[in-house]
């Protein structure tokens, strides 16, 4: 109501979390099996301020293609050269929200209390669905891709980085 009374665009969603069996396929004794859990967004209903499907404006990541990581892999090669790649632990959630303020519902404390801090216990456990304003890009959010792609080209070149022209996501 308080964005429709202010003319502002917000968005809502819902927020879950998905737990898998990484290496499932290994013997049970392996240790590299292990349950991974992970709290996502469900872009796919995202609504507005006034109920209706969320519209995203056009621009999205722009991962490497192809040819940049062919031409990556020529040009470690070369005599002197060297070639470095690196996956970030936890990566869209280190950027933070961009554009359009987007609120999430939250689990019911019953049925998922592991999903708030202890001391978020005595508030939340009175609460149905409580609401949060989401700072930080989480996984399915249909502009995830962009926000960290951002976070992290403004962090590598910051530190010395320098973009490689139209070779997308590569320093």
């Amino acid at each position: 109501r308080e964005a429709r009374e202010q003319g502002r665009e917000v968005h809502m969603g819902i927020v879950f979390g998905i737990m898998v069996l990484k290496g499932a396929e290994l013997p049970e004794n392996d240790d590299r099996r292990k349950f991974k859990y992970r709290v996502v967004f469900q872009g796919n209903r995202v609504i507005n301020q006034d109920w209706e499907a969320a519209i995203y404006s056009d621009g999205s990541a722009k991962p490497v293609t192809q040819e940049s990581a062919k031409i990556s892999d020529w040009y470690a090669c070369l005599k002197g050269h060297a070639q470095q790649q690196a996956d970030a632990e936890q990566a869209y959630i280190q950027a933070d929200m961009r554009g359009c303020e987007t609120w999430v519902s939250l689990p019911d404390w019953g049925e998922c209390p592991e999903a708030f801090p202890p001391w978020w216990g005595k508030v939340v456990s009175k609460m149905r669905r409580p609401v949060v304003r989401m700072d930080k890009a989480l996984y399915c959010h249909p502009k995830a891709g962009l926000y960290w792609e951002k976070h992290c080209d403004e962090r590598l070149q910051k530190v010395g980085f320098e973009p490689i022209p139209e070779c997308n996501s590569l320093y």
